[in-house]
This record gives structure tokens, C-alpha cells and sequence, in this order.
């Protein structure tokens, strides 16, 4: 059983092997006709047109075909024998030689049947297509092997790059770090610690967002603006009993089917937080999401308050408002408007996006 089993095996595997070479083949012989076929067409248009303009033209466009025999046969035969080492650099030259002798006689019988005579030029002719066509066909041949193995690099370093992120994503389990939360908030239930589980809860909820969806291009923006929800509870739970702090937020609740690129809100409430809290001074935020006339329109209003201490958070560069600037000329090249004001105490950020209903299928990021 084991013996028939390993034969079945390796049968098919030949026989897996044999149908992609006769593909091989036959994709080469398909290419090759489609290629005879356009030579030989457009030869004959343009020797109608040349010989309508002189004799001379219309003999030489006859040499197209005999160009393109010496561009075929050492492009798709003798250059594939040396690169792949059956044939050496001389014995090449040779080959390319007298392939280019050989092959030129019946064209210029063919040129003589159709010109009516012979002439004297028609063996330098041939000679001089010969050394335009034969380096010509070798750098073409190196150019596309090359390419193609820089093509073929790219993608092995990529598929490394995947391959090491990967890697690195799995090391880090998601699921364990919910269990670990789950048991903190059981924790933290038992002890009446309300706030505390309730905060762990919504990180949890905030977590799971940025694992699952915000790698994606769009979202629900019913999602989107419950994360932003979540966000500004859980920073307004530690400044709640600070009677010099307001924060006010109104967030709609769209019930429509609109979708946004994820995360392009965040990051001025994130900034708003950052650098319009302070525990001594009067601070304020006021943010405001809402969907008028298939738009959404998000603005945020805080204080500003000086760089105090070493609170490394806040020593941040603003590398995130950056980032939303740049992606929204990705995603809404001409469908958004962005307006940013600050002074020494305020910042303000008053953004519109075109929405669209259904979830879009691909961004074209040349599309500007």
C-alpha cells in the first residue's frame, strides 16, 4: 500500500510536470505565430506605401521580415544556448555569423522575385541589418533577463519582509493579551473597582479595533466613531473630578452605510489630549463629529498649555497630523477640506470628508 502510494505520488508529479511544459510550449508557439503573423502584415503596408515612393524604400522594407528572423533566432535560440552556458562566447559569434549568412539568402531570392533584378547592394544591405539587429537583439535579451531578476529579488525580499512580520505578529498573540485583560477585569469586578473594570473593558473593545480592522482601507464609520467614542472616555476618566478640565463631545451616530479610511480622526483628540490638559491651569476639548449632506464634518477645540516637566508624551512630534494629512490626499484626493488654527493658547481642526455608501473596493493612489 505504502509502495503504491509513493508510485501514485510520483506519477502524478511527472505528469503535473509534463502539462506545464506542453503549456510552456505552447504558450512559446502561440507567441511566436502572433509575432510572424504581425512582421509579415505589417511588412506588406508598408512596402505598399514605399514602393509607392520610390523603388529604393520599398526594397528595403522587404529586409523587415529578415530583421526579425535574426532578432527571433538569437533572441528565443542561440542567446538562451549561451546564458545557459551549452554554447560559449566564440562559438556565439560564430553561430550569429553564419545563421545571419544562411538566413539572408532566401530573403534576398524573395526580394529579387519581387523587385524583378538583382542589385549589388542587397548583400550590404543585409550585411548592415545584420549588425544593427544581432546587438541590438543582446542587449534587449540581457536587459530582460535583468530586469526580470531584479523583479524576482524584489519579490523574494518582500515575501522575507511578510515572512519576518509575520513573525513578529505572532509572537505577540492578541488572544492571550485579551485573556490577560478578561482576568484583570474579573479582577477589578470582584474588588468593586468599577471604573477600573470599566476602563479595561473599553480598552479591550479599542484593541480589538486596531487589530482587526484598522488595517484595513475603509471602515464603517459607525466603527471609526466608536473607537473615537471609546478613546475620550477612557482619557476623561482621569481628569473627571478636575473642576479646571471640560471636556465636551458630540458624536453622531450615523445610520447610514458610509465608510472612511480608519484612524484619520484619532489623531487630532490624541493631540487634543496631549497638549490640552493641564492639572493646574484651565483646560478645555471640545470635539464634534456629525454627517450633513453625505459629509462628515469633525472639528476639535482645545487650550493649549506650555511643555511642562518631563512628560515624555507630550514631548512627542506631532509625526500623526502629518500622517493624516498625507493619507487623505491618498484616499480623498479633492473630496475632503482640512483647516488648522493655532495660537499660543488654542488649536483648532475643522475637517470635511466626502462619504460614500458601500464599502469602496481599492484605492487608486495616482488617481489626484
Amino acid at each position: 500500500m505504502y509502495k503504491t502510494n509513493i508510485f501514485s505520488i510520483f506519477k502524478r508529479q511527472m505528469t503535473m510536470e509534463s502539462a506545464t511544459t506542453i503549456n510552456q510550449k505552447q504558450a512559446f508557439i502561440r507567441k511566436l505565430i502572433t509575432e510572424i503573423f504581425l512582421v509579415v502584415g505589417l511588412t506588406f503596408l508598408i512596402s505598399l506605401y514605399m514602393f509607392t515612393q520610390s523603388r529604393d524604400f520599398g526594397v528595403l522594407s522587404m529586409y523587415i521580415p529578415y530583421a526579425y528572423f535574426l532578432y527571433a533566432i538569437n533572441t528565443y535560440y542561440l542567446l538562451r544556448m549561451y546564458h545557459q552556458g551549452k554554447i560559449n562566447k566564440t562559438e556565439y559569434g560564430l553561430l550569429a555569423f553564419f545563421t545571419a549568412l544562411a538566413g539572408m539568402a532566401p530573403f534576398i531570392l524573395f526580394i529579387i522575385q519581387v523587385n524583378g533584378r538583382y542589385s549589388q547592394r542587397m548583400i550590404p544591405v543585409g550585411l548592415v541589418v545584420a549588425l544593427i539587429v544581432i546587438p541590438l537583439s543582446i542587449y534587449v535579451y540581457f536587459r530582460t533577463k535583468a530586469n526580470k531578476q531584479q523583479i524576482a529579488s524584489l519579490q523574494k525580499d518582500l515575501g522575507k519582509t511578510t515572512a519576518e512580520m509575520k513573525l513578529m505578529q505572532s509572537q505577540i498573540n492578541p488572544h492571550f493579551l485579551f485573556n490577560v485583560m478578561n482576568s484583570i477585569y474579573g479582577i477589578a469586578m470582584q474588588e468593586n473597582a468599577d471604573k477600573t473594570a470599566d476602563s479595561i473593558q473599553r480598552l479591550s473593545q479599542m484593541m480589538r479595533f486596531m487589530l482587526f480592522e484598522n488595517q484595513q482601507d475603509y471602515i464603517l464609520l459607525s466603527r471609526d466613531l466608536d473607537y473615537l467614542r471609546e478613546y475620550v472616555a477612557i482619557q476623561s476618566l482621569r481628569v473627571e473630578n478636575v473642576p479646571n478640565i471640560k471636556i465636551e463631545s458630540e458624536i453622531a451616530d450615523p445610520v447610514e452605510n458610509f465608510y472612511i479610511s480608519p484612524m484619520l480622526l484619532i489623531p487630532f483628540v490624541e493631540n487634543a489630549f496631549k497638549h490640552g490638559i493641564s492639572m493646574e491651569k484651565e483646560s478645555w476639548i471640545k470635539i464634534n463629529a456629525d454627517i450633513v449632506d453625505r459629509q462628515l464634518k469633525f472639528s476639535v477645540y482645545n487650550s493649549i498649555h506650555q511643555l511642562e516637566g518631563t512628560d515624555l508624551e507630550r514631548s512627542k512630534s506631532g509625526i500623526g497630523l502629518d500622517n493624516v494629512q498625507a493619507r487623505l490626499q491618498v484616499f480623498y484626493p479633492g473630496k475632503h477640506l482640512l483647516v488648522i488654527e493655532q495660537n499660543q493658547q488654542e488649536f483648532f481642526v475643522f475637517l470635511t470628508v466626502d462619504l460614500l455608501e458601500g464599502q469602496p473596493d481599492s484605492v487608486d493612489i495616482n488617481n489626484e
